[in-house]
């Protein structure tokens, strides 16, 4: 992982403290996600049939969707929260690539916002972008938004996980 600090002079000395906040977090929601995943795999081998969930599957997902809600309450604000969380999982977890070769900027201009933008190859180009607010001396995600490298300046609002 390369860490590009854009932040301003000021605030350079934040990017360990930001980032990883930031990272342990998604390190959590990697370790979750694939956890549940190789659990899916086991029930989807009681299937009657490929498109009839096996007994324990549901109750999967419902957990699955408490555990991201315990990881994220303590540290997301209800803005991001509410754009809902837990609705996906896979073999690898959706943030796995910061642990891999990956580009991230660390942009922080004053001492009340940051963003961390990461740029990762997943079979194409792709980049996240992540605002950190900080409350009371308390760092939340606050927003988080995905797009491509062929557009980079081109962003969509999504959900967390």
């Amino acid at each position: 992982m390369e860490i590009i600090n854009e932040a301003s002079e000021k605030f350079r000395d934040m990017q360990d403290e930001v980032c990883e906040f930031l990272f342990g977090i998604l390190r959590q929601l990697n370790e979750l996600e694939s956890e549940v995943y190789e659990r899916s795999e086991e029930l989807k081998k009681d299937r009657p049939e490929p498109h009839i969930m096996a007994p324990g599957e549901d109750e999967l997902w419902d957990e699955y969707g408490e555990r991201v809600k315990e990881i994220l309450k303590s540290c997301c604000t209800e803005k991001l929260l509410t754009r809902g969380y837990g609705m996906s999982f896979s073999k690898h977890g959706k943030y796995s690539y910061i642990d891999g070769d990956c580009r991230v900027n660390f942009i922080m201009k004053s001492a009340k916002k940051a963003v961390v933008e990461t740029h990762f190859n997943n079979g194409i180009d792709e980049q996240n972008k992540f605002v950190i607010i900080n409350k009371d001396g308390k760092w939340f995600l606050d927003e988080f938004y995905y797009g491509f490298a062929i557009k980079p300046d081109k962003w969509h609002i999504s959900n967390i996980n």
